[in-house]
């Protein structure tokens, strides 16, 4: 019978000395920390638009939208501004898609 502690044969090691710290495990995530610009959409017709810098075009069918990575277009029929405040707006009307900007904000 072997002593307390000897793991029945197997060498004795610590996982928090052997295992590094999984990539970004205590960091925020880039949208939730501020910059990004995250689009949620609410239902069919409206559309949750945060962290935007500015209104670059509003039509009632694309509006366009300054983000930290490039410009925004949210394209449909009867596009208007239901709410909008520092940061944050909403979009409502008969969306037919949304561009988003590219991580580096180059276009594909």
């Amino acid at each position: 019978m072997r002593g307390k502690g000897s793991n029945a044969g197997f060498p004795r090691r610590s996982i928090f000395r052997t295992r590094p710290n999984p990539p970004g495990a205590l960091e925020w995530p880039r949208d939730l920390a501020g910059g990004c610009a995250r689009a949620t959409a609410i239902g069919a017709n409206r559309l949750l638009v945060e962290n935007y810098t500015g209104i670059l075009e509003l039509t009632d069918t694309r509006v366009r939208l300054a983000t930290g990575q490039g410009p925004m277009t949210v394209t449909g029929r009867g596009l208007a501004l239901c709410e909008a405040r520092r940061g944050a707006l909403i979009v409502k009307g008969a969306l037919q898609r949304v561009d988003l900007p590219c991580e580096g904000g180059d276009a594909p």
